[in-house]
Formats: structure tokens, C-alpha cells, sequence
């Protein structure tokens, strides 16, 4: 029981613990993933790269005026990054992708966003 309590409260204060840096991170990880399911989406969408360009502007467009996700927004840098690095990852992927295809490149473009897109400030 004492152990079952603990890892509670250990798990309710992993917050409260985080310095500065790991608050940024986090904050990186919402704003790379939500990027990455928007990218994911569009080049599911079509093959056509002009298409999907014009689908990404819309989408970056459409990200800065929306304030629901208010930190988690991500910024066009971020998007324009992910549909790189989706685009590259899914060259020959047969479209629609199935859903587990679709979870992976989601995830790896995420990834792979958090780790080589530089961090800027949001416009």
C-alpha cells in the first residue's frame, strides 16, 4: 500500500520537479507532434507535392490564427521541418497509409522535429 501511495505522488509532483529546461522540451515535444499530425495528414492526402504545399501554406496559416492550441501551436519552422522529414520517410509509402504506418510516421517525424528543428519563438 505504502509503495502503491508513493508511486502516486511521485507521478502527481513529476511536474512540480521539472526545471526550466524540461518545461521547454515538453513544450517542443506538443508543438512537434501536433506539427507532425498535421503534416502526416496532408501527405496522406495526395502524392502531389504542389498540392501538398499548398495544403502545408494553409495549414500554417490556419495555426496562427488558431488559439486553441495556445502553447502547443507550432511554429511554421516546426511544420515546414516535419513535412521535410515526413516527406523524405514516406517516399514510396503506398497511400492511404494504414493506421500503423500512419501512427510511425507521425511519431518519427515528431521525433525527428524535436531533435533537429531549431527551437525559435513563436510569430
Amino acid at each position: 500500500m505504502r509503495y502503491w501511495i508513493g508511486c502516486m505522488l511521485l507521478a502527481a509532483s513529476a511536474a512540480a520537479w521539472a526545471d526550466e529546461a524540461q518545461m521547454k522540451q515538453w513544450a517542443k515535444m506538443d508543438r512537434c507532434s501536433n506539427a507532425a499530425s498535421v503534416v502526416v495528414s496532408i501527405i496522406e492526402e495526395t502524392s502531389d507535392t504542389f498540392k501538398q504545399a499548398l495544403a502545408l501554406q494553409g495549414a500554417i496559416k490556419g495555426l496562427r490564427s488558431n488559439s486553441k492550441l495556445g502553447d502547443a501551436t507550432p511554429t511554421p519552422t516546426e511544420v515546414s521541418g516535419s513535412y521535410n522529414i515526413a516527406l523524405r520517410i514516406s517516399a514510396g509509402m503506398p497511400r492511404p497509409f494504414g493506421k500503423r504506418d500512419h501512427d510511425w510516421l507521425i511519431a518519427q517525424s515528431a521525433s525527428a522535429c524535436s531533435l533537429w528543428i531549431p527551437d525559435a519563438k513563436p510569430e
